[in-house]
């Protein structure tokens, strides 16, 4: 049971690192949504795209010009990734912590301080 336990912590350690890593090789990135508007929406004519976010809690938009929409698109997919990473390095630590809690209750020790 304890060689499970301390495989299991190995491989809660790998998630950890492996998403820590994968955080450090994103590139710029920022939030929002871009949504395509319409300066006639009845006739769904003059389309242009819009960046919406929120910040500390404001509301903003802006503006996107067409040669900036693939940088743009490029920033919101590593958000999005950096978003995801942050949940699975959440859940991995959460999933370490919970593993080395239970090693040391079944010691009878208190867990190493890190």
């Amino acid at each position: 049971m304890q060689e499970e336990n301390g495989k299991n912590e190995q491989a809660a350690e790998r998630r950890v690192q492996a998403a820590k890593m994968a955080i450090m090789e994103l590139g710029p990135m920022r939030p929002g949504l871009l949504t395509v508007q319409y300066r006639d929406r009845a006739h769904r004519r003059g389309a242009y795209r819009q960046l919406s976010y929120t910040l500390r809690r404001r509301s903003h938009s802006e503006h996107v010009r067409e040669d900036e929409l693939a940088r743009i698109t490029e920033e919101l997919r590593n958000y999005a990734t950096f978003k995801a990473l942050c949940a699975e390095l959440v859940e991995a630590s959460l999933e370490l912590s919970q593993l080395r809690t239970a090693a040391s209750r079944r010691k009878g020790a208190h867990p190493p301080a890190d």
